[in-house]
């Protein structure tokens, strides 16, 4: 009777060892290589150390090619990483083997991750779901004491062992920055791997990174001088860099590896935040790794936020534009005459020189708004509420898709309310956004723009006449009705904002009334 256990990564390897030494069994490594690097032959070939056998699949056959070379071969107990990998579980049968665990990274551990989503998806060429798959592991073991994926009566703890019996740790006062290449957002999405580069090539210029370790599946080179190749992990590597200086570094994305260096003497390690990586950089953040927001752009934004009597929630909303990765703002407070204590609950924040509370006469919504806009210096303008809740990612993901399309003028996204399901990690939908003669039709039917996710040219603005003030209550759609042609607007299909519903209910028949005028009007009214 055989034990198996499956690797695709060298982490898992790393894991895989300690795995083995625990169990102290004789075992039958299998690695699935999924590139064709030097480091992936590397530690495949050292699975011979812990291992009796080592099997090596590669290519296009090796679902044909595991079940060929296992024939005959008599398997009581699967240990795998990959939850969802076809190849290792196209050989697990539940009737008579047994299935155990280990991490497969940073996934063990961050709460919205690919083995925590859509659990119930079936796994190809099996007849597994993930979820499935999760309930038959005996045991998990893992290097992670805070591990979210199996209950911790099924965790086994394991100490990576990874320091060197000869390394000789250097004292001469020497400092190295280094940088860890990691592919950000998804494969699916082209757009993903430009960002990436921009990014990274950012953090290398900003931080005078001395040397760029790029991912060994996903090859980026933004800097062929700093490029620094190795055949190790990096959670090994670390001691041949502090064989050589007594102070490393580390910077990056939300590599595993700046967990799992953090604590070695010498060593700092710098995580950045990007609109793609919010959640990831939290949960990171959590654990010892402090990080700062990296935006695709430079560009300046003057944000217009009015306020009225917005004591109970104005210190929440501005806390969430202090939270956004794009952090080259500034926020324009004007308050409308307010007869509360919103000034007060505003003034601790003026100690940001990003911040500015202009205090006015009550004079409606619409005077207000075009007092704030005439105060802006920005080529763009985004409107908040005082009682709605940025997501980290809103003005850096639209001032994106504005910057890389100069004909709008105007663009929007989605609201959820805050009774919603909340979380700190984008959800893109390439589809379904609203844009063109569809946006623009539309719009007389309905108002589209959900304000406190717009985020429109000043020189539109202007072009348009601003805000009526006869229009207070329906003032936004009046003016997006100016501004709108057939090619000049998008709403995207992504929600960028928390829209305060409690709040605004308690504001009881002022509140309705208003939304009913709004949804009921048609554009010849609203342009009258």
């Amino acid at each position: 009777m055989e034990n198996i256990i499956f690797c695709s990564s060298p982490f898992q390897v790393m894991v895989a060892r300690e795995v083995v030494q625990t169990i102290t069994e004789d075992f039958i490594g299998i690695y699935l290589k999924m590139s064709n690097d030097a480091r992936q032959t590397f530690y495949a070939e050292r699975m011979k150390e812990f291992c009796k056998e080592v099997i090596v699949l590669e290519g296009k056959t090796v679902l044909n090619d595991i079940q060929e070379v296992l024939k005959g071969r008599s398997i009581c107990n699967l240990y795998l990483a990959s939850l969802d990998n076809p190849v290792a579980l196209s050989i697990f049968k539940p009737s008579t083997m047994s299935l155990y665990t280990f991490d497969d990274g940073s996934t063990s551990i961050v709460p919205y991750s690919m083995y925590t989503q859509e659990n119930e998806r079936d796994i190809p060429y099996t007849n597994f779901t993930l979820r499935q798959v999760m309930s038959l592991s005996n045991r998990h073991f893992t290097v992670f004491e805070d591990c979210l994926l199996f209950p911790k009566e099924k965790q086994v703890f394991l100490k990576l062992h990874l320091e060197p019996g000869n390394f000789q740790r250097a004292k001469n006062g020497k400092k190295i920055r280094v940088f860890l290449g990691q592919f950000l957002g998804s494969l699916f999405y082209q757009e993903d791997l430009e960002i990436t580069q921009k990014l990274t090539a950012k953090i290398l210029d900003e931080q005078k990174i001395d040397y760029y370790y790029p991912h060994p599946r996903v090859p980026l080179n933004p800097y062929q001088d700093k490029l620094k190749e190795t055949i190790f992990c990096f959670e090994e590597e670390i001691y041949f860099l502090l064989e050589e200086y007594e102070f490393v570094e580390v910077h990056g994305f939300y590599s595993t590896s700046l967990l799992m260096v953090k604590n070695i003497e010498g060593v700092s390690v710098h995580g950045y935040r990007t609109f793609l990586t919010t959640h990831e950089s939290n949960v990171f953040a959590k654990r010892g790794v402090p990080y700062q927001n990296v935006s695709q752009s430079d560009t300046p934004v003057d944000i217009v936020m009015p306020v009225y009597n917005g004591a109970e929630t104005i210190s929440q909303t501005i806390d969430s534009v202090l939270n956004q990765t794009h952090q080259a703002f500034r926020l324009l407070i004007v308050d409308d005459g307010s007869t509360d204590n919103t000034e007060e609950i505003c003034k601790p924040y003026l100690v940001d020189e990003r911040i500015q509370y202009i205090r006015e006469s009550h004079k409606g919504i619409s005077e207000t708004l075009n007092h704030g806009v005439s105060l802006s210096q920005t080529k763009y303008v985004a409107r908040q509420d005082a009682d709605d809740v940025w997501m980290p990612w809103h003005l850096d993901f639209l001032l994106q898709k504005l910057e890389k399309n100069p004909q709008l003028d105007l663009i929007g996204a989605r609201v959820v309310a805050e009774e919603d399901a909340i979380i700190d990690k984008i959800k893109r939908n390439p589809s379904h956004h609203l844009s063109g003669e569809k946006l623009w039709l539309e719009l007389a039917y309905r108002n589209v723009f959900n304000h406190s996710t717009v985020i429109f040219k000043r020189s539109a603005y202007d072009e348009a006449g601003g805000y009526d003030a006869k229009c207070d209550g329906f003032e936004d759609w009046h003016l997006w009705s100016r501004m709108v042609t057939k090619d000049n607007a998008l709403v995207l299909n992504i929600v960028t904002t928390y829209y305060r519903l409690s709040e605004r209910y308690k504001r009881g028949m002022t509140f309705r009334a208003r939304l009913a005028r709004s949804r009921g009007l048609r554009l010849e009214d609203v342009l009258k």
